[in-house]
């Protein structure tokens, strides 16, 4: 799938932590869309959702801890979109899409089946070619698909995020930049803006992520 048979075997062969980390960048980029779904669904899971994002970015940020991620994770394991609901919608999809890269961020330290990095990765550029396929009434073959700038950004992304990651050691600075980056300006893969009574949501993000003398 466009730049997946070279990729993704690169993304198989990151540590352990090199794949949470990437995992969790495109996770922490899709806030605004499990945001957006918890407001017009009126349903939990936002903070629960943010906890998640913290605690694991946390956990990168001191090698040396005690956080129980899979009792972490199971706060918010009951919020995951529920695919059989009647009114599964669009927003529900791509909040499905947060949690799965949320699951595999942690999945990377807790199990690491060597593929986590690999299911975020496929996860974001679905969101994004499900977003740019609606605006075909037919379907469109890959290279249209890969001239389009949406699509083009998100290879892009994720491209330089694995050159960065790859390249770096596990330190404070690494964190910091990350966080940056997954911010991405609060928006999120498909272009939908958090708002701006959420933006201190990640205050504490990047409270942790700062470097250290």
């Amino acid at each position: 799938m466009i730049f997946g048979e070279k990729f993704y075997p690169k993304l198989k062969k990151m540590s352990p932590w090199r794949q949470s980390l990437f995992a969790l960048v495109l996770c922490q980029r899709m806030l605004p869309n499990f945001a957006l779904y918890a407001q017009q669904k009126n349903v939990g899971g936002l903070s629960e959702f943010n906890y998640c994002l913290k605690t694991l970015w946390h956990f990168h940020q001191e090698k040396f801890n005690h956080i129980d991620l899979e009792q972490t994770l199971d706060v918010f394991t009951p919020f995951t979109p529920d695919i059989n609901d009647d009114d599964y919608s669009l927003g529900d999809m791509y909040a499905l899409d947060s949690a799965l890269t949320l699951t595999a961020a942690f999945d990377a330290i807790i199990m690491h089946e060597g593929n986590e990095a690999e299911i975020a990765s496929r996860t974001s550029m679905s969101g994004v070619l499900r977003l740019v396929q609606m605006d075909y009434e037919d379907d469109v073959d890959e290279d249209t698909l890969r001239e389009d700038e949406r699509v083009d950004n998100e290879v892009n992304f994720q491209v330089a995020m694995f050159e960065l990651i790859a390249a770096a050691k596990r330190d404070s600075e690494l964190v910091h930049n990350l966080i940056r980056l997954g911010i991405n300006g609060f928006v999120s893969n498909i272009g939908i803006e958090l708002a701006d009574e959420l933006h201190s949501l990640c205050d504490e993000y990047i409270s942790t992520g700062k470097k250290r003398s």
